[in-house]
């Protein structure tokens, strides 16, 4: 086989021309390094040069306190970093709702690598202690804890929230004198282990500081913690036995002699069983009333006091007086004598109307202990729970609707430990719940013995009141 070469035609050379006297090597490699420039221009410079603020952090001495920005709340102090805009700034701090100084700082204005590394400006400042921080860091703490020991199982997704170490590290970083008699208060109403853990978290921080903590009272119920919420083993407790009691009629008011008894189930030692643990107590004379409050009785009082008329229930809300439930359901006429217990309406205004009734006639008109609410209790023995709220009782030989009606407010603070701990201490100690007994008409199940609890703002279409007199 014969290949024959092809001859290819020839053609003038290709030639780059320069550019300004430079070769075109020369060129392209200042192309390439113009291009590198304004790829890290793109990626180290211009993210700063356009940002408008910068990544702060702010180190205090306490925790939960907020932080403003020339006025405006940003958040609070634990560990947050927060994205600032440049420039002076004027930053001022609140804990416990009350003024803790401010100071001037600037953000700075960061231009290189932004995009690839956030360096956080730290923002120092100390908390001096001044009385009227202590007294809202004091008065927050005592009202949070009996609102968040409501709820008494926690999972991994609901946490309870450190208060009372936050509580001790803050009166620890200020100096606080002595803290015993809150921490007594609150200890009352620890209602899980999470809860307990938190409390002993409080102590350890407590013991390394100068802050006084230790007190008699607060001793006495470490054990009962222990009891409770430790490792030990679960124990029962027995209900004790009452005597008879009878009241006398008077009016419209059984009244009782001096007495003790004993209030209580038996049950397990455990959380929530110990809410109606037996407790002995003695009870000092009084009256009760044979019937709850009637709608006719608080519509003359919703018509002398306006405030507490149902028109008003935005700003008795607005106020922390009610809830928004007030009176809802409720058609109040002091021309239609309904013998109907008041419902829909809050402790403040139980309290409101005992007060505009003792001003108006003398009497010392009070709303029973949960103690005189259970000894009028025993003496209505044998009547059936009522399941309506129009009842017509013809025995007379005792107290009306105390089973079933209307649960019934009584002026008792509710602590979660008041029946296993000193019962006459613990009760003297305020608290935004209170004991409400002898369930209602949608209710089963319910003895003297069940204690119900009730925010003192909230207001229940199951709930009403009835009068005592001491």
């Amino acid at each position: 086989m014969t290949i024959h070469k092809k001859e290819l035609p020839e053609v003038d050379p290709v030639e780059l021309r320069s550019l300004f006297s430079l070769r075109p090597g020369i060129i392209i490699l200042i192309i390439l390094i113009l291009a590198l420039l304004l790829i890290c221009f793109l990626l180290f410079v211009l993210p700063g040069l356009v940002s408008k603020g910068s990544y702060v952090t702010f180190s205090l001495n306490t925790s939960s306190t907020a932080i403003y920005m020339d006025g405006k709340y940003i958040g609070s102090s634990e560990g947050s970093v927060y994205y600032l805009p440049h420039g002076d700034h004027e930053f001022s701090f609140s804990i416990g709702g009350v003024d803790a100084g401010s100071l001037k700082a600037s953000v700075p204005h960061r231009i290189f690598f932004t995009l690839f590394h956030r360096k956080v400006t730290d923002i120092a400042f100390t908390v001096q202690y001044s009385e009227s921080i202590e007294e809202a860091l004091t008065a927050s703490f005592r009202d949070e804890v009996p609102r968040w020991s409501r709820t008494y199982e926690w999972d991994q997704v609901n946490h309870f929230p450190p208060l009372f170490s936050s509580f001790a590290s803050n009166a620890a970083a200020l100096g606080f004198k002595d803290v015993s008699r809150v921490l007594y208060e609150n200890a009352l109403d620890i209602t899980s282990k999470e809860m307990y853990e938190d409390f002993l978290s409080s102590l350890s921080l407590l013991s390394a500081s100068s802050v006084g903590y230790e007190s008699e009272a607060l001793s006495s119920v470490l054990p009962l913690l222990e009891g409770l919420y430790g490792d030990g083993g679960k124990k029962s407790v027995k209900a004790g036995t009452n005597s008879a009691v009878e009241g006398e009629l008077y009016g419209s008011f059984y009244w009782y002699t001096p007495m003790t008894i004993t209030m209580g189930a038996e049950g397990e030692y455990s959380y929530p069983d110990i809410i109606d643990s037996p407790v002995t107590v003695s009870v000092g004379a009084f009256a009760i009333a044979a019937r709850p409050v009637s709608e006719y009785d608080y519509a003359l009082f919703a018509v002398a006091n306006p405030y507490w008329a149902a028109s008003n229930a935005e700003q008795l809300e607005e106020d922390g007086m009610a809830d928004s439930n007030y009176l809802k359901g409720v058609v109040l006429s002091p021309s239609i004598h309904s013998t109907k217990p008041v419902r829909n309406i809050s402790y403040h205004a139980a309290e409101a109307y005992t007060e505009w009734l003792r001003e108006t006639t003398g009497v010392n008109y009070v709303i029973p202990t949960e103690a005189e609410w259970t000894a009028a209790a025993l003496s209505t023995s044998g009547k059936s729970y009522v399941k309506s709220l129009s009842y017509v009782d013809t025995d007379t030989t005792s107290p009306s609707l105390m089973l079933g009606g209307v649960w019934e407010m009584t002026s008792t603070p509710f602590h979660a430990l008041s029946r296993v701990a000193s019962y006459e201490d613990a009760v003297a100690v305020s608290s935004p719940d209170i004991i409400v007994k002898g369930g209602s008409y949608i209710n089963s199940g319910i003895t003297i013995d069940t204690v119900g609890v009730m925010d003192k703002s909230s207001s229940s279409a199951y709930t009403g009141f009835r009068l005592g007199i001491r």
